[in-house]
C-alpha cells in the first residue's frame, strides 16, 4: 500500500496536470488531487494485503487470559514474515526458521511472551532455546495460519488446541436510508445477511464457540452455505464428501475448513476424502438444521465425540442518524482495519501535496 501512495502522488505531482492553467485560479487544488489519489492507491492496495489485526480463541484453561485477546500487526522480521503484537499484553505472534537456532530446527509460527529481533535470521527471541507459549510447525511465511491445532503450554504440559485466528473486520449492508427533506437528517438501517451463531462445540474446538456464519449463497443443488465472519470456516451440504469412487456414503452437512465449490454435487472440497471438522446426515437439503447432535472431531486424544450444536438464528442490526446536506446514496459498506491506515495515509498525503 506504501508504494501505491508514493507512486500515485509522484505521477500527480509530476503530471502536466499538476500545473494546468484550468488549476491556476486554485493551487492548492493539484495537491489536494494528488493528496486524494494516493489515499484512494493506497486503501486500494492495503484491502488486498493480508490482515492487520486477528483476535484469538481457543486456548487452553492454563492461557484462558489469550482468549479475546486482539493481536495487531507490528512488522516484518528479516525472513519478510509479518509480527503481531497483543494490544496490551507482551505476547507476540511470529515466524522462526529455527527456535534453538541449531541450524537444523523446524521452521514455526510461535506465540511467544518476547518480542522477535526482527534482524535475526533464527531463534528470535534470543533465548538459545525453543521456549515458548504455543508453536505451530509451518513453511508458509506470509501470515499464521487462521484455524489450526497448535501445541499449546498448559501449566507446563505441551498439549493440542484448536486456535483460531479471527481477522477483525466488519461488514454492513445498508437496508435502507430514510431523508427528510432536501437537507437535515438521514437515518440508515443497517443489517448483515441470514446468520446463524454456533455454540455447544467440545472443548478443543472452543475457539468456534460464538462465531457467526453468514449464509453466502446456495451451492450446485441448491443447498444453502455459509462462510465464518473473519475466518474460512464453511457450513455447506455434502451428497457424496468422498466422490463417486469413494468408500462412504452417506448424505451430510459438513462443517469445514475448505470453502465448497458451487459447480459439483459431490466431493464439495475437491480433497477425495471426507475430511472436515464435524458432519450431521441428513437428507434434509433446504436448510442448515438449528439444533442437532452432529459427531465432532475433538482432537487426537478425544477423537470423534458427538455433540449437541445449535446454530440459532442471529440478528445483528443498527440504525445511524447523521447530518445530511447532499445527495444520499445506498450500496454496500464494507469497513476494515484499511480505515486506520486511511488516517494515516491522509495525513501523509496531506504533508507531502504541501
Amino acid at each position: 500500500w506504501l508504494k501505491s501512495f508514493l507512486f500515485a502522488v509522484v505521477v500527480v505531482r509530476s503530471s502536466p496536470l499538476s500545473s494546468d492553467p484550468l488549476l491556476r485560479p486554485f493551487p492548492d487544488m493539484s495537491k489536494l488531487l494528488a493528496a486524494s489519489l494516493a489515499l484512494v492507491a493506497a486503501r486500494t492496495a492495503f484491502a488486498n494485503d493480508d490482515p492487520y489485526m486477528y483476535t484469538l480463541t481457543g486456548a487452553c484453561d492454563a492461557q484462558s487470559s489469550l482468549d479475546g485477546m486482539t493481536f495487531t500487526w507490528a512488522g516484518n522480521t528479516k525472513s519478510g514474515a509479518p509480527y503481531y503484537k497483543a494490544t496490551n499484553a507482551e505476547k507476540y505472534i511470529f515466524y522462526d526458521p529455527d527456535c534453538m537456532g541449531s541450524g537444523d530446527g523446524t521452521p514455526r509460527w510461535l506465540i511467544d511472551e518476547n518480542a522477535p529481533d526482527v534482524s535475526a535470521s533464527h531463534d528470535l527471541d534470543g533465548d538459545g532455546l525453543c521456549n515458548y507459549i504455543a508453536r505451530i510447525n509451518s513453511e508458509d511465511t506470509s501470515h499464521p495460519p487462521t484455524t489450526a491445532e497448535w501445541t499449546m503450554n498448559c501449566a507446563g504440559t505441551y498439549q493440542k488446541q484448536y486456535l483460531i485466528l479471527l481477522e477483525v473486520t466488519t461488514t454492513k449492508l445498508f437496508t435502507s436510508t430514510t431523508l427528510a427533506g432536501g437537507a437535515g437528517q438521514v437515518t440508515t438501517t443497517t443489517a448483515k445477511p441470514t446468520m446463524v451463531k454456533l455454540s455447544g462445540a467440545c472443548e478443543s474446538r472452543s475457539g468456534m464457540e460464538g462465531l457467526v456464519f453468514e449464509k453466502l449463497g446456495k451451492t450446485h443443488i441448491g443447498a444453502p452455505y455459509y462462510k465464518a465472519q473473519g475466518v474460512d470456516l464453511y457450513f455447506y451440504y455434502d451428497t457424496d464428501c468422498d466422490g463417486a469412487a469413494g468408500s462412504i456414503s452417506g448424505a451430510r452437512w459438513i462443517l469445514d475448513d475448505n470453502e465448497p465449490s458451487l459447480t459439483t454435487d459431490s466431493d464439495l472440497d475437491g480433497d477425495g476424502a471426507c475430511d472436515y471438522h464435524a458432519r450431521l446426515l441428513s437428507n434434509d437439503t433446504t436448510a442448515l438444521p438449528s439444533h442437532e447432535t452432529w459427531t465432532m472431531y475433538c482432537g487426537s486424544e478425544d477423537g470423534w465425540v458427538d455433540v449437541d450444536l445449535d446454530l440459532e438464528n442471529y440478528v445483528d442490526e443498527a440504525t445511524t442518524t447523521q447530518a445530511h446536506t447532499g445527495t444520499v446514496i445506498s450500496g454496500v459498506d464494507r469497513t476494515t482495519t484499511t480505515a486506520f491506515f486511511g488516517s494515516l495515509v491522509a495525513l501523509f498525503a496531506a504533508f507531502i501535496a504541501v
